[in-house]
């Protein structure tokens, strides 16, 4: 009887002290040096695509010099030499200046067209577009070009005189394919001429629109 008793004592006694035992944890990894500098370099090449892509909303392509979307994508590539997005976003600043050369083509602004082409050059001279567009701007330089010097006060009026030229003038630029360049002092009087233009031909003319004085009309034929 005794033995049962001291057996019930001891075994109450080390239930009670399990009761108080405490987990025993285990000693946090740290990180090897291989890993802490892969996962530096990870958060700097996505800080860069940040302020590259920044950069390229505000049109800050590759100016100023050390704050533009094209030298933050080639900071990326100097970490990452394969990284898609930087590969990407280079591509798109070529795109966007072999754009802006075909609207300042379009505009009659060839010193602009070339400029921008020449930009895009200078990131991808292998580009497929590059050799076409050149030919395209010294195409245009040659080009025949007629300009019509309108009167200001016929266009404030919307008259019948505005309204006639305006009509042979739409009627030429059709019959010749010309691309059309509309000057004018607002606005409101560059997107009447364009309608008078077209009402007077059967396909939609291309036109480009600027404000300044006088105002003035020119062809250019291909």
């Amino acid at each position: 009887m005794r033995h049962i008793l001291l057996f019930i004592l001891l075994t109450g006694l080390l239930l009670s002290g399990c009761s108080t035992l405490q987990p025993i944890k285990e000693p946090a990894k740290r990180q090897s040096p291989a890993a802490q500098v892969q996962s530096q370099a990870l958060t700097r090449v996505n800080t860069l695509l940040a302020q590259a892509e920044r950069a390229f909303s505000r049109k800050r392509l590759t100016t100023p010099l050390d704050d533009n979307a094209y030298f933050r994508y080639l900071q990326v590539l100097s970490i990452e030499p394969e990284n898609q997005a930087a590969q990407l976003g280079i591509q798109q600043i070529v795109e966007t200046y072999l754009a802006w050369s075909i609207t300042n083509i379009e505009a009659g602004q060839y010193r602009r067209a070339t400029d921008m082409l020449n930009k895009a050059r200078s990131i991808d001279e292998q580009h497929p577009s590059i050799e076409a567009l050149g030919n395209r701007i010294a195409r245009a330089q040659t080009s025949r070009k007629d300009s019509f010097r309108l009167d200001q006060h016929e266009l404030t009026s919307r008259g019948d005189a505005a309204i006639s030229k305006l009509h042979e003038i739409g009627r030429s630029a059709e019959k010749h394919q010309a691309r059309v360049r509309i000057v004018a002092a607002t606005d409101a009087d560059g997107r009447w001429i364009y309608q008078q233009l077209n009402n007077a031909s059967l396909n939609r003319i291309r036109a480009t629109i600027e404000l300044g004085s006088p105002p003035t009309i020119q062809l250019t034929y291909p």
